[in-house]
Parts: C-alpha cells; sequence; structure tokens
C-alpha cells in the first residue's frame, strides 16, 4: 500500500471544502456565543450545514474510489460540528457552558449550602 499522493490532495481540498460549507451556512463561533443559548435558528443552520458537507464528503470519496477523503473530511465535520455545538450551549451571560434543562450541569447535583 503505498502513499497516493492525488487521494491525499482531494483529501485536503475536501477538508478546505468542508470548512468553507460550514462558514457560508453557520455564523462564526464568536457571533454563536453572543447569542442567546441554544439559539434554533444556529442549531438548524448547524444541521443544514452538516447535511450538506457530508453529502459533499460522500460524494467525493465514491467519486475517488478512497476511504480517505472520507476520513478527512468526516474529522473536520465532527471538529466544525462539536465546536458549533459548543459555542452554542454557550451562556453569554455567564460564558460557561449549560445544560438545556436548568442552566447548570445535573450529572453530580451538590447540595444547597446558601442557607
Amino acid at each position: 500500500m503505498a502513499f497516493d499522493t492525488r487521494k491525499a490532495l482531494i483529501s485536503v481540498g475536501v477538508g478546505v471544502a468542508d470548512v468553507l460549507i460550514f462558514q457560508h451556512f453557520v455564523p462564526s463561533v464568536a457571533d454563536i456565543r453572543i447569542a442567546d443559548k441554544f439559539n434554533k435558528d444556529i442549531e438548524h443552520a448547524e444541521l443544514e450545514a452538516l447535511a450538506v458537507g457530508t453529502a459533499f464528503t460522500v460524494l467525493v470519496s465514491i467519486m475517488t474510489g478512497g476511504i480517505e477523503p472520507f476520513i478527512v473530511g468526516g474529522a473536520i465535520l465532527v471538529g466544525l460540528d462539536f465546536a458549533t455545538k459548543h459555542a452554542n450551549a454557550v451562556d453569554p451571560a455567564t460564558g460557561k457552558m449549560a445544560s438545556q434543562e436548568q442552566g447548570e450541569s445535573t450529572s453530580y447535583p451538590m447540595p444547597d449550602y446558601s442557607s
């Protein structure tokens, strides 16, 4: 199994195209962080960008007949999606990520010592 320069360049091109697709559909992370947390418009734009980016990545992978563009493009899509979801979950008032139910993490609830 030899290194195929053509597939490597195509893989990098797919990654760059996925980033451009996300930039087209989704606002920047800085803009998302100042919006209200769990903004539905941002979530819809993110899902649309993810669908278009995935379709593009799969199409190029099928056309080239290799798995390399799928791996590189998929990894970049996962990273972009994670960054967008995290930025959308940050409360602009506190600057911290909050759960959708209560606004704070409920994984390990602590007793209330305020009284």
